[in-house]
């Protein structure tokens, strides 16, 4: 992706708009954030695959769901940690962290299933 400025500074002094930020960012995302594109490249044969940047895709995906499930616990959107924490019970589950995925998951149905609504 080349925006073509040499440096940050350049980039700076061009004073790019918020739309031209967003536009950026959106492409950043596409190219080092897990899409569908990490299925296709499953479905390539090995010696075709290029395993540093699936795995690059993977801990960018780890560290985003991690920055999530932090901003919304920091900032008390209960709402938001319920979801965050959906993705999170496969993961822990995957690493042998039994015990948090009983707690995430007792939690939930807890709040749907048996607590009363509003609370």
């Amino acid at each position: 992706m080349d925006l073509g400025h040499a440096s940050l500074e350049a980039f700076a002094a061009s004073e790019p708009t918020l739309d031209e930020l967003k536009a950026i960012a959106n492409k950043i995302a596409l190219k080092y954030v897990v899409t569908y594109k990490l299925f296709q490249m499953h479905c390539k044969a090995q010696e075709q695959r290029d395993m540093q940047h699936k795995n690059a895709l993977l801990v960018n995906k780890y560290f985003l769901l991690y920055e999530e499930l932090s901003y919304s616990m920091n900032h008390g959107d209960i709402g938001h940690v319920e979801t965050s924490i959906i993705a999170w019970i496969p993961i822990l589950k995957a690493t042998g962290k039994h015990k948090y995925v009983m707690h995430m998951t007792s939690f939930l149905i807890n709040m749907h299933f048996v607590f009363p609504a509003g609370l």
